[in-house]
């Protein structure tokens, strides 16, 4: 009777799972984070009820998360030879009228299991809690890897009939919005946009070959003036059809290559003005109609350190003034209130500002002063460091970031080398309403970052990021970000000092000119006289509230010309030495 009975359990075992169900597809689209979906596939004879044995799931890891961060479980059935549709939000959410698809099962909030932001790893699990399928590296974040999806798309090859319990990149297509570090089978560095690069129901079908990847901007000249520039991206998939190439600003030139006749090659567009992004279109009239935007590039003359900020610029958006300039996110939406940057983290801004400099050796600092001011609690578990030091590309070192108080305090502030949650958290509770100055250093040779707040010398109490493989990385400007998060708070930034050395970028003076004067201040003389305790010349350059640099002069004799200035108000940088000064500047 065992025996019989131990027989009939294998069979209802072994019967359950026989359907070859596998993901066919993992979808970010660039332009709408809301229509996010995993679309699998039953290769097999026979429907596969999700509800059998314990049920089907899938697990996510979120970023390099090693143990499970959410789990879905499955319901309906997936007919033999047939497609099944999980959509990231609420069944209210009217985002499949895209491609007008019914999903065939919703997974709450937009950043659940089908809501990966393209650098989380999945698997599908049956009913009896078997590994039948994977996505990705448990352990490991997405990001640079040839398993990120993130603003592009994931689909399976058509020559695979079945699941794997070990992640196979040769398996996948995979487009992104940044390169790979890795050497990945089939990654292009292009992002995906809905509803033409999506076909969610469908597997296999044609596609658009051609691919526009790698942009690039470089400036004609850099003047004080509103230069051009000139925008290239390169393509691939040419050579199949008759194109057309057009740009909603400046001219194409095609010398590096013509899609209609070359497989892969460069597409030019001249003279395009500073300030204006441009829009490449490449279509066939048919399958293919691909844009791609290539953004401005900032021709300032360029920063040098040190450099300091105290962001006395007209109410509104940051970007535009000095060199900042946007790496992401909403345009507008950082923006400068009363002298002072609003770094908001509250689901609603998301707006990415990074400020270039030319690139140092050795050990790099940055030093703000922050104010932090919050309507409810902070949990510390939404991602939020708010400003940093990047590399060339998208590479981020020395992120400063809001944590939990660790006890009866308000929030607490911690640093991590690279890693885009705290390595390591100031000790002590900070206080909503009080303005702290924090001082981050990143080391360039030993790729390690170390934080002080409110320190008087380098030898007070500090934290460490994790000491990472040296050598580190090269960095070439700072930035600001606007994180989401869960407890709604504004960071308000000022006094931003950027050195090579501790003590200069240790407080607001520290670089500051000694005993700087300037008068008249507002004038109607076409000059005005600088002055100070050193007798050495004085370099001075005059922005106007646009950001534009309108004068670049060397002082030698204690009066700076501005006949060449209109009335109005103008923001004026004196450098001395290592030291400098920013002021105001009114011409009457």
């Amino acid at each position: 009777m065992k025996k019989l009975y131990f027989l009939l359990f294998t069979i209802l075992i072994s019967g359950l799972s026989f359907g070859q169900v596998f993901i066919t597809e993992l979808a970010d689209p660039n332009n709408n984070a809301n229509a996010r979906y995993i679309e699998l596939y039953n290769a097999g004879a026979s429907p596969v009820d999700f509800t059998e044995g314990t049920g089907w799931r899938i697990d996510k890891y979120t970023n390099a998360s090693a143990t499970v961060s959410q789990t879905l479980s499955l319901t309906g059935t997936i007919p033999a030879g047939g497609f099944y549709i999980i959509a990231a939000g609420a069944t209210s959410t009217v985002i499949f009228n895209t491609w007008g698809v019914t999903p065939d099962q919703w997974d709450g909030a937009i950043d659940n299991v089908a809501g990966s932001n393209g650098d989380d790893n999945l698997e599908l699990y049956d009913g009896t809690n078997t590994l039948v399928d994977q996505f990705g590296v448990p352990g490991e974040d997405g990001t640079g890897t040839c398993h990120e999806f993130e603003d592009g798309r994931a689909e399976r090859k058509t020559s695979v009939t079945t699941g794997s319990a070990t992640w196979n990149e040769a398996e996948w297509n995979i487009w992104a919005d940044s390169a790979t570090s890795g050497s990945c089978t089939s990654y292009v560095f292009a992002a995906q946009d809905a509803p033409g690069n999506f076909d969610p129901g469908v597997w296999g079908t044609p596609t658009c070959d051609l691919i526009l990847n790698n942009p690039s901007a470089t400036c004609d000249v850099i003047t004080t003036g509103v230069d051009t520039y000139t925008a290239t991206v390169n393509f691939s998939g040419g050579g199949t059809a008759t194109y057309t190439v057009t740009a909603d600003s400046g001219s194409v030139d095609l010398t590096g290559g013509d899609p209609t006749t070359d497989a892969t090659g460069t597409i030019t567009v001249t003279g395009v003005a500073e300030g204006t992004d441009v829009i490449i279109n490449v279509t066939d009239g048919s399958i293919c109609d691909v844009d791609y935007t290539v953004f401005s590039p900032i021709c300032y003359p360029p920063i040098t350190l040190p450099h300091y900020e105290n962001f006395a610029y007209a109410d509104g958006s940051l970007s535009g003034n000095s060199a900042w300039a946007s790496s992401g996110g909403t345009a507008g939406d950082l923006l400068v209130s009363s002298g002072q940057v609003l770094v908001k983290a509250d689901n609603t801004t998301s707006e990415d500002l990074y400020l270039p400099f030319t690139s140092v050796t050795g050990k790099i600092y940055f030093g703000i002063d922050i104010t932090v001011n919050a309507a409810a609690t902070i949990s510390g578990d939404d991602y939020e460091y708010f400003a940093h030091f990047k590399d060339s590309g998208f590479g981020y070192f020395g992120r400063l970031d809001i944590v939990a108080p660790s006890a009866s305090g308000d929030y607490t502030l911690g640093i991590s080398t690279e890693s885009s949650t705290a390595q390591a958290t100031w000790g002590t509770d900070l206080t909503f309403g009080v303005t702290y100055r924090a001082v981050v250093m990143y080391d360039q040779d030993a790729n390690i970052s170390q934080l002080w707040i409110d320190a008087s010398a380098d030898t007070d109490p500090s934290i460490l990021g994790t000491d990472l493989a040296d050598p580190g990385i090269s960095i070439e400007s700072f930035q600001l970000r606007q994180s989401g998060s869960s407890g709604s708070e504004t960071i308000t930034v000022d006094n931003l000092n950027i050195g090579t050395t501790f003590g200069g970028v240790l407080s607001t003076k520290a670089n500051q000119i000694q005993g700087f004067a300037m008068y008249p201040n507002p004038t109607s003389l076409g000059y005005v006289t600088l002055s100070s305790k050193n007798n050495t010349k004085m370099n001075v350059a005059v922005y106007d509230m646009l950001g534009k640099q309108v004068l670049n002069k060397t002082v030698t004799n204690n009066k700076l010309d501005v006949t060449s200035l209109n009335s109005g108000v103008y923001i004026m940088k004196v450098s001395q030495d290592n030291a400098s000064v920013t002021k105001k500047l009114v011409i009457q």
